[in-house]
């Protein structure tokens, strides 16, 4: 469901125009998400050979605590946390008959209730860390309490290669 990644090194980006966004809460927190470019993220992808074309990046900003869900149309995502801002990241099985409701009008994302959920792990992730989660598990983020921080991610996606594929593709290039 995730896995950190040993990966050191700072990552030269450049956010451009925002793709898509979500509210999150009804102070007008959100999600969002933008185009970005960067030179190390390109060569990453590339080494994946001929899997490369299964890729895209984004710049990802989170501003509040994000339901279990699942992901609409990724199924792995390698985050790069550019800043952390000390959320965890939480891992979910449901429970028979649990409740889910569509987010979105494409995809197969869906939010869950999270009293009828049972944790299977978590992770707080450190600005420079890197992780692998697999977005067809039901996650969610948390913020601290009263905080104000903004969580940025750098992500590399794909939309149709399994977690173990991807994983394996990232063991062969750190």
């Amino acid at each position: 469901m995730f896995k950190k990644l040993a990966v050191d090194t700072i990552i030269d980006f450049n956010v451009h125009d925002k793709r898509i966004e979500f509210d999150l809460n009804e102070e007008g927190k959100k999600i969002q998400y933008f185009n970005v470019s960067s030179p190390y993220l390109d060569d990453l992808i590339s080494s994946f050979g001929s899997y490369s074309k299964h890729f895209h990046t984004s710049f990802v900003m989170i501003g509040a605590d994000v339901p279990p869900h699942t992901d609409i149309v990724d199924s792995v995502n390698i985050n790069f946390y550019v800043d952390a801002g000390n959320f965890t990241t939480n891992f979910y099985s449901s429970r028979d008959n649990s409740h889910r409701s569509t987010y979105a009008d494409h995809g197969d994302g869906h939010v869950y209730k999270i009293d009828e959920l049972e944790k299977l792990g978590s992770f707080i992730a450190q600005t420079g860390d890197v992780y692998i989660l697999n977005g067809k598990v039901i996650h969610g983020v948390s913020s601290p309490v009263g905080s104000k921080s903004i969580r940025k991610v750098l992500q590399v996606s794909s939309n149709d290669l399994e977690y173990e594929k991807v994983l394996d593709l990232m063991r062969k290039v750190c």
